[in-house]
């Protein structure tokens, strides 16, 4: 799993850093960062991705990759990214910079940098690309591929690493994207996702706005293999519990028609159902259906990150939304369990942290030095109530020996309408 990130000189985001948790939540006011910081992990990422032997694109290039991107206010330094993650045989820190250069045509240069400890031995392994000799590629990938006095146990937890980071998937569901009313782009037929991979094939299809959602779902209910029907009936089970009169979905092919059915308590025998085009359906459910298809997947991203999962949906459901991230992120009989990353600007999602507040950070943007402020919520919280201007409980974790603050539910709300919180 992945343990902390940091960004540098990324959009407002001077020195960011976030550790993460199988969950871990962003709230804050508008334009305050936490966007950013997301787009951040996925400029990232997606450099890594393009990083991987045989891309025929592994150059970075200062009008796409470094200009846009770069702190207004940070003298033409670096943009940087840093992360450290862990499986049951090791553990890895990346480090990647983009930095202006002038003597390549992209006008940009790359250097990266990778530690590597397993467990089972003592020394930390490192290995870095452009320190010694400038370059604008991003080459560590094949460097370490290429390298045969690096023992393969190293390489195999790199490969695991890179593999995870490579591929996050960032979403912002919205509605008419999940009705399937905008159709500007060019669709992909599932067998021809962004990768083969079992693990990215569908998530990355879905796209960022939900683009292809009742593709998807069209696909799911008429395919025969058995893997992905275990996964529709998993779907199927949970929008049960959100919508208990949903009953699923058919598919006429013929017509290339996706109907919704809902059992409304009809009477009638020959007809005891009533179907509804998607573009009929409510906004609410929808973005329902798109989470309640991530986490149904047999084989999840290691990361995924969810902007404003709460728009559009009922205050009393959003429980029954979290309580499915929170049990996806268990980890199967191998260990392996995806996180997520999400955003919201409602107290119905924090409340559901109140058993983790170090979980959860706030972000504001400071005017005065015109970049984001991150705090974790419950470092905040615990000088508040040390000083007595909140009521809460301190204690201290018998694993970590953290100190950590206990509110009560309905207080958080009342911290977030004040003003105090979020």
């Amino acid at each position: 799993m992945f343990k902390d990130i940091t960004l540098r000189n990324f959009r407002t985001h001077k020195v960011t850093n976030i550790e993460l948790h199988p969950v871990t939540l962003f709230i804050g006011n508008n334009n305050s960062g936490k966007t950013n910081f997301l787009a951040g992990i996925q400029h990232f990422s997606g450099l890594v991705r393009r990083g991987r032997p045989g891309h025929r694109d592994r150059t970075v290039k200062a009008t796409r990759d470094l200009y846009p991107h770069q702190n207004k206010f940070a003298n033409n330094q670096p943009i940087g990214f840093r992360i450290s993650w862990n499986n049951a045989f090791g553990e890895i820190t990346y480090e990647m910079e983009v930095y202006e250069n002038q003597d390549f045509a992209g006008k940009a240069g790359c250097k990266e940098k990778i530690n590597i400890n397993l467990f089972e031995v003592v020394k930390t392994v490192e290995i870095s690309s452009g320190y010694e000799k400038a370059t604008d590629a991003i080459a560590l990938r094949g460097q370490i591929e290429n390298d045969t006095s690096l023992p393969e146990s190293e390489k195999r937890l790199c490969s695991y690493f890179f593999r995870d980071l490579a591929y996050t998937f960032d979403y912002h569901f919205q509605p008419s994207f999940l009705k399937g009313l905008v159709q500007n782009e060019p669709s992909q037929e599932i067998d021809e996702a962004t990768s083969s991979t079992e693990r990215i094939k569908i998530p990355a299809m879905l796209g960022h706005e939900g683009r292809n959602f009742q593709k998807i779902i069209a696909y799911l209910t008429q395919t025969e293999d058995e893997s992905e029907k275990k996964t529709f009936a998993r779907f199927t089970a949970l929008m049960r519990r959100f919508n208990p009169n949903f009953y699923g979905t058919q598919y006429d092919s013929e017509r290339s028609k996706l109907t919704w059915l809902f059992d409304l308590g009809r009477k009638a025998t020959d007809r005891p159902l009533d179907g509804f085009p998607p573009n009929v359906l409510s906004d609410g459910f929808l973005k329902a259906g798109a989470i309640s298809l991530l986490v149904s997947l047999r084989d999840l991203p290691a990361l995924i990150l969810l902007e404003e999962i709460e728009n559009g949906i009922n205050p009393g459901n959003v429980q029954e939304l979290m309580n499915w991230i929170w049990q996806t992120t268990s980890p199967d009989k191998e260990g392996y369990a995806p996180q997520f990353i999400i955003t919201s600007h409602s107290p119905s999602v924090l409340r559901e942290f109140s058993d983790h507040l170090d979980y959860v950070y706030n972000f504001r943007f400071d005017k005065r030095n015109v970049q984001s402020d991150v705090r974790n919520l419950n470092d905040a919280l615990d000088v508040l109530v040390g000083v007595g201007t909140v009521e809460g409980e301190i204690i201290e974790d018998e694993k970590t020996g953290k100190r950590l603050v206990k509110i009560p539910k309905y207080q958080l709300a009342e911290l977030w309408y004040s003003g105090a919180i979020g």
